[in-house]
């Protein structure tokens, strides 16, 4: 199986538990992994038989944008979901890291990881 992966995507979004991270925007950083087969388009070296990847951008970046998530977890749940659905992918990895999280401890971030596959 192959894959196309987007790394390290920033977006600014309103998530968290306490009602002031819902005041203010935080910066978010996310991994998306898409498994699935790349031959056609190897051969093909055509947009239409792969995944736009700027397009996937796009659906990732509404999708985390669309409304306030308590959980990061929910939020990657929903991006697993809207992927699975549109794309001709067998499988989707995505990490969430949320590097100001609220938290009293010396730390670089913290981090969600959710795989999702289609049945």
């Amino acid at each position: 199986m192959d894959i196309i992966k987007i790394k390290n995507l920033k977006i600014l979004a309103k998530h968290g538990v306490y009602d002031f991270e819902k005041d203010k925007e935080g910066l978010f950083e996310l991994d998306i992994e898409m498994f699935l087969s790349l031959k056609k388009p190897a051969k093909s070296d055509k947009l239409e038989d792969t995944v736009n990847y700027g397009e996937a951008i796009s659906l990732i970046t509404s999708v985390f944008t669309e409304k306030c998530y308590s959980l990061i977890e929910a939020v990657a749940e929903k991006i697993c979901f809207e992927l699975l659905d549109y794309y001709p992918i067998k499988k989707v990895l995505i990490r969430i890291r949320k590097p100001h999280a609220p938290i009293s401890a010396n730390l670089d971030t913290v981090e969600v990881e959710l795989v999702r596959e289609k049945f």
